[in-house]
């Protein structure tokens, strides 16, 4: 519980925190917004996204490696794409099923009569695997550091799953936190008017902090290094 703890206040650990969790939030809630936008906003929500994924993978990374240090500045943002994007590549392809399976359930739901019976077994099925997924992925992207960020690192299971058993209570806690504060934050995205997408936003940058810190930490115990 106490990697938890810290990694909860993380973000505002030091001295002068103002001004990277802004810039970060600004993102956020611009690629939030640019999604708004008839038909292309999807894609430029997605670029913009790289930045902020790109962010909390080098805090991921560098707490995976032991170096405990406070959040980093804004700044080399070519490195921060590219990075983004590939950890979006790498949850694509661990959501790419449950999403699939998701809106099919939803396509026969919405057939009504029998069809719809079978849309809601689609559902529950995606969101279990949705969930599955959700929980690889942190030890997922540890096994893409610790090989060189070779990409097919990310999609060893037998592995994958071999190092999350070490650390298997607190990684299952951090998992669950990280999955209520998702859910919540869905929750005023979908149902607080006119700025429950804003906050959804910046709740999104604070989550994606967090969870870097306290699952680099827990993936480094995990895969046997000293933290």
């Amino acid at each position: 519980m106490g990697n938890l703890e810290q990694a909860i206040k993380y973000p505002f650990a030091e001295a002068r925190w103002e001004s990277k969790f802004l810039l970060g939030g600004v993102l956020s809630i611009l690629g939030s917004g640019l999604g708004f936008i008839p038909y292309v906003g999807f894609i430029f929500w997605i670029l913009v996204s790289f930045l902020v994924l790109g962010y909390a993978y080098k805090i991921f990374r560098d707490h995976l490696r032991g170096e405990d240090r406070p959040t980093p500045a804004w700044g080399e943002w070519g490195d921060l794409f590219i990075r983004g994007m590939f950890v979006f590549l790498i949850s694509l392809g661990y959501w790419i099923i449950p999403l699939f399976l998701y809106w099919l359930g939803k396509t026969f739901w919405y057939q009504g009569g029998f069809a719809a019976f079978i849309g809601v077994l689609f559902l529950i099925i995606g969101v279990g695997v949705g969930l599955v997924a959700f929980f690889l992925l942190p030890m997922a992207l540890a096994f893409y550091v610790e090989e060189g960020e070779f990409l097919a690192a990310a999609f060893r299971w037998k592995g994958i799953v071999e190092k999350i058993w070490v650390v298997q209570r607190e990684y299952f806690v951090g998992w669950l936190a990280g999955l209520i504060i998702l859910l919540a934050l869905l929750y005023l995205r979908t149902q607080v008017p006119y700025v429950g997408w804003i906050l959804y936003a910046l709740g999104f940058f604070y989550l994606s902090v967090v969870m870097a810190k306290l699952f680099g930490r827990i993936c480094r115990e995990g895969m046997g290094h000293k933290l």
